[in-house]
């Protein structure tokens, strides 16, 4: 299949589910908003699989897909005792690697679409993937490029391994999987994967802000904000891995936590009713 197809499958998703699972979250019982980034990543997740119904919102299975071009550097994440495999397994993140062979960012694009097939594979349920490139360098992100469509953006960072993860988010937005991106190299991937299809940028969530030069930049061009600022020079996954454990604190709350109506108390205690913090919140803002 050609990218431009693939990217072509990519739907956007439905923002009224989003609307009606933030609907939830403000009226369960705690303060409006004071969930701050797990509500937004839940009821995104939520909108991504198509249903605000808390009993239809699982907790979903989780994979830190590693990239690189070297031989070496994939044999090693293989063996599973890098610091960010040995994260991934103590957080309950299933980890594969994949070494990129295309000799060219056209071939690499469509290796790493296949290669993201067949990490989602065929199951049905819930999933999620996390991006980490463990490539010894990663190009910066170069504000001038940014014009540039989608190919032209890859061939001028030159990277097939950014090419490739471009390729994953393609296919992971075409499956209607969501993605947890990681450092800059992951973002460049995502940001790419947007200039090919706009409602890529649906799929993608930002794991964290590292130190890497542009990292603030690119997550403001894919209109992101991350919920972890952990300033991590040199990214190779934690950071994604990490926000995984947030995106199911959120689906707990949002499953687990009760409703005023649900509880009962909607009436009798008036005070801490949703439409009480509403009027409240417009009052103070006079």
């Amino acid at each position: 299949m050609e990218i431009d197809v693939l990217a072509g499958t990519v739907q956007p998703v439905d923002k009224t589910i989003a609307a009606k699972a933030q609907e939830r979250f403000d009226n369960l019982i705690k303060p409006v908003g004071s969930l701050a980034k797990l509500e937004e990543m839940a009821t995104r997740y939520a909108a991504i699989y198509g249903s605000a119904d808390k009993n239809d919102v699982n907790f979903p299975c989780k994979t830190v897909l590693f990239w690189t071009d070297d031989a070496g550097t994939a044999a090693e994440y293989m063996q599973g005792t890098k610091p960010a495999c040995v994260l991934a397994e103590n957080s309950g993140v299933k980890s594969q690697t994949f070494l990129v062979t295309a000799s060219s960012i056209e071939e690499a694009l469509l290796e790493g679409a296949l290669l993201a097939k067949e990490a989602i594979g065929t199951n049905n349920g819930q999933q999620v993937l996390a991006l980490g490139c463990v490539d010894s360098s990663v190009p910066q992100y170069n504000a001038e490029n940014f014009e540039a469509g989608g190919y032209d953006f890859l061939n001028q960072i030159g990277s097939r391994t950014i090419a490739a993860m471009a390729g994953a988010v393609l296919q992971a937005a075409a499956l209607k999987v969501p993605v947890m991106l990681d450092g800059a190299a992951s973002c460049l991937a995502a940001l790419a994967a947007v200039k090919y299809n706009a409602a890529a940028a649906d799929y993608v969530f930002a794991g964290h802000v590292s130190a890497e030069a542009g990292m603030e930049e690119l997550l403001q061009k894919l209109g992101l904000s991350a919920p972890l600022r952990l300033d991590i020079k040199i990214c190779r996954g934690e950071g994604a891995i990490l926000a995984l454990s947030l995106l199911d604190a959120g689906i707990k709350a949002y499953k687990e936590m009760e409703t005023f109506a649900e509880a009962g108390v909607h009436v009798e205690v008036k005070e801490f009713s949703h439409a009480e913090e509403i009027k409240a919140g417009k009052q103070g803002a006079k």
